[in-house]
């Protein structure tokens, strides 16, 4: 399905203006830029040095995040998860994924049920990679939570309106508003579940 672009902006917004729309991005910092249509090119990118460097391992890859999401204000990092068949080995792929340019950054599986890798120095960070599993709830929340707001423009734009606020309130804090987006994240996800199982 194509979806319309659609900007959710708004005039009063403390967001990076248009000419600014490169990856990259300080290390704990918060800034936002509008959405570029090249950050799915740029992933596309990605993925496919990923699969050739990979091939059958790789069970998916999927573009997550606000720079998934078409028309949304978004931190200028390119932020996708790969699915593997298990996370018990994964220093062999950290070996591969060195050679692309990604750095292993956090063991997160016991809670967060990924491994995260960093691209970028940390003065201009530019990708987020999670290796994940295709059956974790961290692969399938992130699905839901995104096609939910592509689905739903009008809960994507109180999203958008809220990562503003948040910025304005912290000054580009990255910790305290991350956290706070926490509730509405939730909020979203129980939606989005509630529409699946009513589609069964």
């Amino acid at each position: 399905m194509v979806h319309p672009q659609v900007e959710y902006t708004s005039a009063t917004a403390n967001v990076i203006g248009s000419k600014d729309m490169s990856l990259g991005l300080q290390r704990g910092q918060v800034k936002l830029v509008p959405y570029n249509p090249e950050w799915a090119d740029l992933f596309e990118l990605e993925k496919n040095a990923i699969k050739q460097a990979f091939r059958e391992k790789i069970l998916g890859i999927e573009h997550i995040g606000s720079t998934a999401i078409p028309g949304m204000i978004a931190k200028p990092i390119l932020d996708f998860m790969i699915a593997v068949d298990s996370l018990d080995e994964y220093e062999l792929y950290t070996q591969e994924l060195e050679k692309l340019g990604y750095q292993f950054r956090r063991d997160e599986r016991s809670e967060l049920e990924h491994i995260l890798y960093v691209k970028g120095p940390e003065e201009k960070r530019t990708h987020y990679l999670k290796l994940t599993t295709l059956d974790s709830g961290f692969w399938k929340d992130h699905i839901l939570f995104r096609d939910y707001l592509i689905e739903h423009p009008e809960r994507a734009k109180k999203y958008s309106d809220l990562k503003q606020k948040l910025l304005e309130k912290h000054g580009g804090e990255r910790e305290n508003y991350t956290k706070e987006k926490e509730n509405y994240i939730n909020e979203t996800l129980e939606l989005a579940l509630k529409g699946s199982q009513s589609l069964q």
